[in-house]
């Protein structure tokens, strides 16, 4: 795992913020336990997965995945599950998503 950019250095030794795991990096790991189906490969290729520690009060790191040029980010708080999505780098204008089998949800961009 590589470490971001940093500020001051954590007991931990690694840097404060950002983790990174390439797509080669994560398709190269999974190389290393067997054959990988190409369809998953051809996607994990594409994935990029960024850790963010988690602030006060969190129970959870930060974790964001980029794929299709969305990244979504999540983190378990104190009280509640953070969500986000980000498709600034899409052209999509609408995000259809679904909770717990809840039924598909339309969500405009503006």
């Amino acid at each position: 795992m590589t470490t971001g950019t940093a500020t001051s250095e954590n007991t931990d030794g690694f840097s404060d913020g950002q983790r990174t795991l390439s797509g080669p990096q994560l398709a190269g790991a999974l190389a290393l336990l067997g054959s990988v189906d190409p369809v998953c490969a051809e996607v994990i290729g594409r994935l990029n997965l960024r850790v963010y520690p988690g602030e006060p009060g969190d129970r959870t790191a930060y974790v964001v995945l980029d794929l299709h040029g969305v990244s979504i980010g999540l983190k378990r708080r104190a009280d509640d599950l953070y969500l986000h999505a980000d498709t600034t780098e899409t052209d999509d204008r609408l995000i259809a998503f679904e909770v717990n089998g809840g039924g598909e949800v339309d969500h405009p961009i503006s």
